[in-house]
């Protein structure tokens, strides 16, 4: 009897052993075919990824031909010109692929340029006070734009408020200011005081351009326009933006002869006003399967307007 209860032990030990080694082979299976359809997907989205960037150059291009052919001979730029209505959704193969393309175009012309404040090295003590009235229309402290004066000349003088190499040296992770015209924007967050939120708010309506550039009032936002023009109030500014948008200023003598502008010196419009712009930035996206693709750039049409494709100043993709 005892040893029959013992094999019978045996047995129930031996079949228990068997469902464990095959429920861990069941568990390593389940999971090696986890992390193979895992790669498969990681392998499928890499694919379209890829795909979708082979897209962007001519979506680019696209951008570039609709500046040339809808600028050729224009005397001014508004956004109600074909250039600025973009595509959206323009599907991009025959094959099923499901590939979409979408962008805009945007005139930069209509923004304060951060490196007119410093130009060849030399500051402009106007263009600086235009930066600081727009930074107090925006409600944000004034008293950062010396810091920014400072980033971009090329001494290591220090500006009162301002900031140089003795600060961001100190900083836990070291750098030196850039003493030198800004590429983007964005690089304002490395500038002593802009945050991340300061320069959001900022976004829509500064711009970092390689040339000095004067402002396109057919596109400017009623805060720069402020900023620029102190005499022009907050409701003759909204009323300016709105008169231009049924009717584009097609010429400097047009801005000026504006009821709105009537109290600016006239030699204030000429020095700053204008109704045309030579540079643009491009926003694309390119989306295959689900998978997308982005690309901004930074373009700058040729002079005469229209007489070539822009050139590529610059391009970002990620």
């Amino acid at each position: 009897m005892a040893a029959r209860r013992m094999r019978s032990h045996q047995r129930g030990a031996a079949i228990i052993t068997a469902l464990l080694v095959v429920m861990l082979a069941a568990t390593v299976a389940t999971y090696l075919l986890m992390q193979q359809s895992h790669a498969l997907t990681r392998t499928a989205r890499t694919t379209d990824r890829a795909q979708a960037a082979l897209y962007t150059q001519p979506t680019l291009d696209w951008a570039r031909a609709i500046l040339s052919e809808t600028l050729k001979n224009a005397s001014y730029v508004h956004p109600k010109q074909a250039w600025a209505q973009g595509i959206n959704a323009l599907p991009l193969d025959d094959a099923g692929g499901g590939t979409l393309a979408s962008g805009v175009i945007r005139d930069e012309g209509g923004k304060f340029n951060i490196n007119n404040m410093v130009t060849n090295g030399v500051k402009s003590p106007a263009d600086i006070e235009v930066f600081q009235r727009l930074l107090t229309v925006l409600k944000i402290d004034a008293d950062l734009a010396p810091a920014v004066v400072d980033w971009l000349d090329k001494d290591s003088d220090l500006t009162p408020n301002g900031a140089e190499d003795s600060f961001y040296l100190s900083l836990p992770e070291p750098y030196r200011s850039a003493n030198q015209p800004m590429l983007q924007v964005a690089e304002l967050t490395r500038v002593r005081g802009f945050d991340a939120a300061t320069v959001k708010r900022l976004m829509p309506y500064v711009t970092a351009l390689p040339a000095r550039t004067l402002l396109n009032m057919n596109s400017a936002l009623p805060e720069v326009i402020r900023a620029y023009f102190p005499d022009t109030t907050e409701t003759g500014a909204i009323a300016l933006v709105r008169s231009r948008d049924d009717l584009p200023f097609k010429d400097i003598d047009a801005v000026k002869n504006q009821k709105e502008m009537k109290g600016i010196p006239e030699v204030s419009v000429i020095k700053f006003a204008s109704v045309t712009s030579t540079f643009f930035s491009v926003s694309i996206a390119i989306t295959r399967n689900g998978t997308q693709v982005r690309q901004n750039a930074l373009l700058k049409t040729a002079d005469p307007v229209g007489s070539r494709w822009p050139s590529i100043i610059w391009v970002n993709s990620f």
